[in-house]
């Protein structure tokens, strides 16, 4: 459901919007959804329709207009929408479905939040909220008026509130055009007025910032008659004398603290909640064990919440994981370990881990409890601070393991408490235990065995049913149910008999998809939905009221990322969506569609590198690798399905490259390629890319193989594309390892070759900027130059980032060459932003030793050193420190001994240290610092 009141008031049901045909209908709805769940007084109603101007039949007229609302709303699949609670009506919503109250609370969370970052996300998505005039097609009137004033003005002062965010940010140069035109639109905002002078100020135009100061105080006098307040005026002082407070503040980089979710509904309090958490705080691994939804995870992570071990508790999500071999990366994945070595990843965890303190909860081991117990084994065995609590089905059979087994909540309580509790939010305020209920409440609880997941699930029907009633239709159905010689343990029948009760309750096409979207890995979209899930039966156009219906009853989670909705299975009900469709007979056929899907997302990333959509891209894959995993994984485990898999790695060339995947790239392409060993041209570019890989790892060893059977195979198919792309990965390898002249020639090749065939995209670009940064390296800077200058062109005709960081870094290394050290430090700068939003930790290390080096010659010895120990920090995450290469060598050791030169040994070694300490992120920060700047 959504209620909209930003703009044109729509209400939205599962079967469509609601159509409000009057004003005064509408008048009604916004009324009521302005505050949900709170009860609204008649008379309040009857002010919002006529102000002062209400008939002596008024309330009658009301009662009127409300059956039909209420008739309308019932038509369009809402249910009870509207109910009479005295002395008036509620709108049974909760605030996440009106944006109006939604607007509102991102925009409070907003103003409690210390980190700018985090105010400023919240404040976007609250004005992005808003699509035209509040309340523009409700009645006229008085509340209509005032209201809508309300709103506006809170929009208002949230867009001020973001102009700070964003100011605090260090993104003055942005805000300086949007706060220039907000003055000329709301000129008597004196809040406004002072954001532009900070901004002009921080950009260095401190003239117009004074000018600003003397547009505003004409403003002011001439059209109200007052003077500009104190603040303004001291402001102008401020900038008159230059006060240092004016500058951009500088940050303190906070670390993350754990990757917890917020609780997004009450924990009831049970008796092994004690205990979990004195096991946990005597011993160092506890596994949580028991029968799918009986609470382990929910147990974990209130106990985790809890504790606040000093480098922070995390969860790792495995239950959607498929390939056991993944474990690590999925851990290494939740903690933000990013290595682009050749390295184990299980290696890089225990050296990352080794002298933290810090609480995992690995969550879902069942299907992967073997290489669980290797990871936790290992991890406890280096890093003595680390903890772990681990829910599964079954024990990891670890040394010093403790096991608990989660028990069904006791009946009557704590079971009726998480009853009432569940049913009350399905309507809010709608229900408590009382004497009537309490004994059909607590046998309803007793005849779900105390499962707290089938519990939860009973206590949505009382939207339609008394407990009794759920009782009796319950009770009717066990005896179905569990007739029939089951042999499944008692509990393990309860929850299966209250999911089957469940499902039979969906309609036809929720059942189906029900069954049908337990193919999906983690989550997914709408769109993905409707092309893995819809048929004939199961069309496209319903599918929104399928997903709608299910999240409605709580089999589905809905979620957001990056502005679209995106759903989920608790592993509980994915599992016995798994058991439908295996026995509908329509699982392979599902499994193959979900893969064709992604292998076709894959396609559009691959397409869309290279294009303004290319960071949009990054985030799409990055959601999607629960299902891309899958896919891999079916194409790879199921008879004559390698090929399909072989070229689903091979697409992904830009997510293992571009996203910094290095690591789980060479682990499917490898495992693919040592599938598929007849000649082909999805092989062909299989090779190539893990050559690729190979080579950005400095796993130089594994390369020359990889790329001459990509030769060979290539000419024996005429296959033109995958040989040239070798030819750049041939040329690549070889100047990293030193041998130039060879290098030059096999990447002028590839860029002659490249133009000749008509390729353009990120690789092509790459091979320019490889024999760009050759040639500098042999003098010739203003052949560099010209190719690079080429090469950013492009980028920025096609909206191209990634490489074009890249031919940015290579113009800043020949500006250093020129002696222009002002063009190269703001070269190098913009290259680290860029790379920084990809994670490409690769760009990010070389960036930072050129910034090194620039600080060095600039004067700065103690800052140079810092970098150079955070390059090094760096580089330990993505393989050999500058490939190994003595040409890329030579400017880093020019750096280091002009450091040494300058500090001593003693004070190098101590600034390095510091730098060698910094997180990826903070390394960033200090680099892109300008030592201009006070």
């Amino acid at each position: 459901m959504i209620i909209r009141l930003l703009g044109p008031l729509e209400l939205t049901g599962p079967n469509g919007a609601v159509q409000l045909s009057s004003a005064a209908q509408r008048t009604l709805v916004a009324r009521l959804a302005l505050t949900p769940g709170e009860t609204v007084p008649r008379s309040a109603l009857v002010d919002a329709l006529w102000s002062d101007e209400a008939s002596a039949s008024a309330t009658k007229t009301l009662h009127s207009l409300l059956a039909r609302l209420r008739g309308q709303i019932r038509d369009a699949g809402l249910g009870e929408l509207i109910t009479t609670r005295e002395p008036g009506y509620v709108l049974n919503a909760s605030t996440e479905t009106v944006d109006a109250a939604r607007f509102e609370a991102l925009v409070a969370a907003a103003r409690h939040s210390d980190e700018p970052s985090e105010s400023a996300k919240m404040l976007r998505e609250a004005l992005a909220l808003w699509t035209g005039d509040p309340l523009a097609d409700c009645r006229p009137g008085e509340w209509t008026r005032q209201e809508s004033a309300r709103l506006v003005s809170l929009r208002m002062d949230a867009t001020e509130d973001l102009m700070d965010a964003s100011l605090a940010l260090g993104e003055h140069a942005a805000v300086a055009p949007l706060v220039a035109a907000l003055v000329e639109r709301h000129p008597f905002r004196e809040r406004l007025w002072e954001q532009l002078m900070i901004a002009l100020h921080r950009c260095g135009r401190q003239a117009e910032s004074l000018a600003a100061f003397q547009r505003a105080r004409a403003v002011l006098v001439d059209e109200l008659g007052i003077e500009p307040g104190t603040r303004l005026r001291d402001l102008e002082q401020a900038v008159l004398t230059a006060d240092p407070r004016l500058d951009l503040p500088e940050r303190v980089v906070v670390p993350v603290r754990g990757n917890l979710p917020a609780d997004r509904s009450s924990f009831v309090e049970r008796p092994e909640t004690e205990h979990v958490t004195d096991l946990i705080r005597r011993h160092r691994l506890v596994t949580l064990i028991g029968v799918g939804g009986v609470g382990k995870t929910r147990l974990a992570l209130h106990v985790a919440r809890a504790e606040q071990p000093p480098d922070g508790a995390w969860l790792v999500e495995l239950a959607a994981l498929r390939d056991r071999a993944l474990v690590p990366h999925t851990v290494a994945e939740a903690l933000g370990v990013v290595d682009q070595t050749g390295r184990g990843q299980l290696n890089v965890l225990a050296e990352f881990l080794a002298g933290r303190d810090a609480l995992l909860v690995l969550d879902n081991c069942e299907h992967v409890v073997d290489h669980c117990a290797v990871l936790v084994d290992t991890l406890l065995r280096v890093a003595p601070k680390l903890r772990v609590i681990a829910t599964s089905r079954r024990a990891l059979r670890v040394h010093g393991e403790q096991v608990l087994s989660v028990a069904p909540l006791s009946v009557p309580y704590p079971a009726a408490t998480l009853f009432a509790q569940r049913a009350d939010a399905a309507i809010p305020g709608s229900f408590v235990i009382t004497d009537a209920n309490e004994q059909a409440v607590a046998d309803l609880c007793r005849r779900l065995d105390g499962i707290p997941l089938a519990i939860e699930m009973a206590a949505l029907r009382v939207r339609a049913l008394t407990p009794a009633q759920l009782l009796e239709r319950l009770d009717d159905r066990f005896r179905v149910l569990t007739d029939g010689g089951r042999t499944a343990l008692p509990q393990h029948q309860t929850l299966l008999a209250t999911m089957e009760w469940s499902f039979e309750l969906c309609s036809p096409r929720e059942q189906l998809l029900w069954a049908r979207a337990s193919v999906f890995a983690g989550g997914f979209d709408l769109a993905a939905a409707e092309a893995v899930c819809s048929d004939d039966v199961l069309t496209a156009d319903f599918m929104f009221d399928a997903v709608d219906g299910l999240v409605d009853k709580s089999v589905l989670q809905h979620e957001e990322h990056a502005g679209v909705a995106r759903y989920r299975f608790l592993e509980t009900m994915r599992r016995f969506g798994q058991t439908r469709l295996r026995a509908s007979g329509e699982e392979q056929r599902l499994k193959a569609r979900h893969r064709d899907y992604y292998a076709n997302l894959a396609a559009q990333g691959e397409r869309a590198w290279f294009t303004p959509r290319q960071l949009a891209t990054v985030g799409a894959m990055t959601a999607e690798r629960g299902n891309l995993r899958a896919a891999l994984e079916h194409s790879l485990t199921t008879p004559g399905e390698a090929d399909a898999g072989l070229r689903l790695a091979a697409t992904l060339w830009f997510h293992w490259v571009g996203c910094g995947r290095f690591a789980e790239g060479r682990h499917w392409l490898d495992w693919a390629l040592s599938l598929e060993t007849e000649p082909s041209k999805a092989r062909c570019k299989a090779l190539w890319v893990n050559g690729y890989v190979a080579t950005l790892q400095g796993n130089t060893s594994a390369v020359p193989a990889l790329l001459e059977a990509c030769h060979r195979e290539a000419a024996e198919l005429r296959d033109e594309d995958a040989d040239v792309f070798a030819t750049y990965v041939r040329g690549a390898a070889a100047v990293f390892e030193d041998d130039l002249p060879r290098g030059a020639e096999l990447l002028s090749e590839a860029d002659r070759r490249h133009a000749e065939l008509g390729h353009l995209d990120s690789n092509v670009i790459m091979a320019k900027v490889a024999l760009a940064i050759t040639v500098a390296f042999s003098g010739q800077l203003d052949r560099a130059a010209e190719i690079c200058a080429e090469a950013r062109a492009v980028c920025e005709e096609n909206g191209e980032l990634w490489a074009r960081a890249y031919a940015l870094y290579v113009l800043a290394f020949v500006a250093m060459g020129r002696g222009d050290v002002a063009e190269a430090r703001e070269l190098a700068t913009t290259s680290l932003h860029i790379k920084a939003k990809f994670d490409d930790l690769l760009g990010i290390a070389v960036s930072v030793e050129l910034l090194a080096l620039i600080a060095a010659v600039t004067g700065h010895p103690a800052h140079a050193a810092l970098l150079l120990g955070g390059a090094d920090r760096v580089w330990r995450s993505v393989g050999l420190p500058l490939f190994g290469s003595a040409t890329f060598a030579a400017s880093h050791d020019r750096c280091v001994a002009l450091c040494r030169q300058a500090l001593g040994d003693e004070a190098y070694g101590e600034h390095f240290a510091r730098g060698a300490a910094m997180t990826v992120s903070a390394v960033v920060e200090v680099a892109a610092k300008d030592l201009a700047q006070p």
